[in-house]
């Protein structure tokens, strides 16, 4: 019997053996309510999941179909779980035992050793069930997790991958998700805003955790990997059968989603702070969304209009995880942080650098320079070979930081200043050519485009701080320099637009002023004109090309008043909300999705979702531009939110970390830390003080 003649088996209603199963490799196609459901006779493993009437025909989860890179044994529904002592116990469900086709659904059984699982699909309506039942069959308790939470996997590919605008606009997802216990859920957004969406709600068991697997070098920061879905469930007595079960629904955005999920599960318990971040002796308004009557840890709820209220204060920094519990039993948590006092924290971070990363070597072209330090090792890192990680580039933010501090904090500290003067000049005589050009490092003099508004921050923010001439004209020839080298049509990370002009006009020299305003007016026009369709840079699509994108025609709106800028701007405001997530946890909520930063800018040198990353404050600053060019404050409260929900990357004594990785591992690598080099997160408090700057 050849795969053809097995398929032939697989109509509504048919058994396909143990064994004939494994044969069949053709995908089939179950068609019912609002779902079109693709999947591999061979695995059992969904291939596609689509709207029937998506004109787009988009399949919210990826397969070697859509995603060539993935590995068909990590298709939909699949997954393994650890049953013995150790990871060679390992037991895989990826060959059916049984595959039961009904007109409006699917059951799939696995056995892997003494685990049984099936798995039961169900189409009715807009929604679809899956649940995922383990049954002992040995003689033997089966352990279902291990000490690192990542011992039993259930593989949700969604379709979170950056191929090109073109593509990923209408064909892919941004996938939020969490993992909160009882009430877990993952909400899904098509990356050019138009719904319907995918959202998933667990009804039943819960979810502890999510991994990622299939990061490597060769995809590199262009996929988001594989998820793999971790189920809260206790080690299995011979003959018990424990569940997870949940429902896959379509959605029209977040509020759309949460009212849905609620709809669907009454496991489902929103939480909502109005901050998640505060420093000391702040308070956070708390609502809690819930079917039964909850109790959070440290608030008093009470019923207030539907739900019920309550006020956290802070007093102890640090983060602070609150448990909430149902009267029905459900468990699931609010995850804020303390923050210690803004102006202790940045006081202690600027002079972590001066003491501890400024690069003192008398006969090294980089003395003067601010340079990596390994919290591990207690160290300044001068002899790691990746670009990201050398003098120059991204470490710029530290001496813009330490200048801005200066400045708007109205701080006399000459041990600080006089480290920035031979900063400045170490950029000035190492990094720069007399005529503004940027060079990649003190040896390497290509072109990155990127690093030019870092240098023009720089020199700008010396020149507000001590009011020399010689620091605004590096600031114009630097800002000449990167639009003579093509900066016209490059999405530029913190191009100085609105404070360079201000300045400038502050400071009366209005010639530079001319001359810089027809530049930038030029750049706008062209971003203007290739509207989003995005051109690919270091990665094929981020939340750092979207952001500048409508960063610099919010500012030239706010520089001119020409209502056509903000216009413009509008489209890429739209689509850099979706990388934002709403989870109740200061990790993710208004975090954008980013993916890479682990591997290029810190030490563990692993892939996987970082939250936070620094350059998410770059949402906070357009979310604060949008606000102050419509008058809409709800923008400048979630600008606020980006940009303290970033702190937690710095402690109390000054020390900073590149970023934090956030899945329980990462290709089997535990995750769950912050990274141990101080790299470029200083980005995080400039973002800060930019906001706070501009009132």
């Amino acid at each position: 019997m050849d795969r053809r003649d097995i398929l032939k088996l697989a109509g509504v209603g048919a058994l396909i053996p143990a064994g004939a199963a494994s044969a069949a490799s053709e995908p089939t196609t179950l068609a019912a309510g609002q779902f079109k459901l693709v999947y591999d006779s061979a695995t059992g493993a969904l291939r596609d999941l689509i709207h029937p009437t998506d004109p787009s025909a988009m399949s919210w989860i990826s397969s070697p179909r859509n995603a060539p890179w993935q590995s068909r044994g990590l298709g939909w529904g699949l997954g393994y779980a650890d049953v013995g002592k150790t990871a060679l116990h390992r037991g895989r469900w990826d060959e059916p035992s049984t595959l039961k086709l009904t007109k409006d659904g699917m059951m799939v059984s696995y056995v892997t050793g003494a685990l049984k699982v099936d798995v039961a699909r169900k189409i009715v309506g807009e929604t679809l069930t899956e649940r995922y039942s383990f049954t002992n069959t040995g003689e033997d308790t089966l352990p279902m997790s291990d000490k690192s939470g990542a011992g039993l996997v259930i593989c949700a590919p969604f379709n979170d991958h950056y191929t090109n605008a073109r593509d990923l606009l209408e064909h892919r997802c941004h996938t939020h998700l969490w993992t909160g216990g009882s009430s877990a859920w993952i909400a899904t957004l098509r990356m050019g805003g138009r719904g319907p969406h995918l959202g998933l709600v667990v009804a039943e068991g819960g979810l502890s955790g999510y991994s990622i697997t299939g990061r490597d070098t060769i995809t590199s920061s262009n996929t988001r990997g594989t998820f793999l879905l971790h189920p809260s469930l206790r080690d299995l007595k011979p003959g018990e059968t424990r569940t997870v079960a949940w429902t896959l629904f379509w959605h029209d955005g977040w509020e759309d989603f949460f009212t849905k999920a609620a709809r669907h599960s009454q496991q489902f318990v929103r939480i909502e702070s109005s901050r998640h971040t505060l420093f000391p002796g702040e308070r956070a308004d708390i609502r809690v969304s819930a079917s039964s009557v909850p109790t959070l840890d440290k608030v008093l709820l009470t019923p207030t209009a539907g739900a019920f209220t309550g006020t956290f204060t802070a007093s102890q920094a640090g983060e602070q995880t609150l448990r909430l519990k149902t009267a029905s039993g459900g468990e699931t948590r609010l995850v804020l942080n303390v923050a210690p006092p803004l102006s202790d924290l940045m006081a202690a971070r600027a002079r972590f650098i001066v003491n501890h990363q400024q690069y003192t070597e008398a006969n090294d072209a980089r003395s003067g320079a601010f340079v990596l330090y390994d919290n591990q090792l207690k160290s300044q890192v001068t002899t790691d070979p990746f670009s990201d990680r050398n003098e120059a580039r991204e470490r710029l933010g530290m001496g813009v930081f330490l200048a801005r501090w200066l400045r708007q904090e109205r701080v006399k500290d000459a041990k600080v200043l006089e480290a920035l003067e031979r900063y400045s000049a170490f950029v000035k005589t190492k990094l720069q050519r007399p005529d503004g050009f940027v060079f990649n490092s003190v040896i390497n003099q290509s072109v990155r485009l990127y690093n030019w508004p870092w240098a023009a921050q720089l020199h700008l923010e010396m020149a507000r701080l001590l009011g020399r001439t010689e620091d605004y004209d590096w600031f114009v020839k630097t800002m000449e320099s990167y639009y003579a080298n093509g900066g016209d049509s490059f999405y530029a990370i913190g191009l100085p637009i609105y404070e360079g002009l201000t300045a400038l006009k502050a400071a009366n020299r209005m010639a530079d002023y001319g001359k810089l305003l027809n530049l930038v007016l030029g750049h706008g026009r062209k971003l203007a004109a290739q509207g989003t369709n995005y051109p690919e840079s270091e990665v094929n699509y981020e939340q750092s090309i979207v952001g500048p994108a409508a960063q610099i025609l919010l500012e030239l709106h706010r520089v001119t008043g020409d209502k056509q800028w903000l216009e413009a701007a509008k489209p890429h405001v739209a689509l850099l909300e979706l990388f934002n997530g709403r989870q109740p946890d200061h990790h993710l909520n208004e975090i954008a999705i980013r993916h890479w930063d682990g591997y290029w800018f810190g030490k563990s040198r692993m892939f996987g979702d970082t939250f936070p990353h620094y350059w998410s404050g770059v949402t906070g600053i357009v979310f604060h531009h949008y606000a102050k060019a419509t008058g809409n404050q709800a923008y400048a409260r979630r600008a606020d939110e980006v940009l303290r929900n970033n702190l937690s990357l710095f402690t109390a004594d000054g020390h900073g970390s590149a970023a934090y990785l956030y899945p329980v591992t990462v290709n089997g690598q535990t995750g769950r830390f912050y990274d141990a080099y101080a790299n470029d997160q200083d980005w995080a408090l400039v973002h800060l003080l930019q906001v706070r700057d501009d009132g």
